[in-house]
């Protein structure tokens, strides 16, 4: 495996994390402010980190068309 190959791997779930958390089809509860500015953190530095391995292993991605 390729760091490119890895870092789309990577970009893909996290990905289908982020639009499993926000789904907007789902009736569910409501969630403590708190916790949702927690989570909207977390995912900040997963972003963060995946810019950064992108950055560091020099990936090349090509943007969607």
């Amino acid at each position: 495996m390729t760091a490119t190959e890895k870092y789309l791997a990577m970009n893909n779930e996290f990905c289908r994390l982020r639009d499993a958390i926000y789904n907007p089809d789902v009736d569910e509860a409501d969630e403590d402010e708190r916790i949702q500015k927690s989570v909207e953190m977390a995912l900040g530095v997963l972003c963060q980190y995946l810019d950064y391995y992108k950055e560091i292993n020099d990936v090349h991605t090509r943007p969607k068309e």
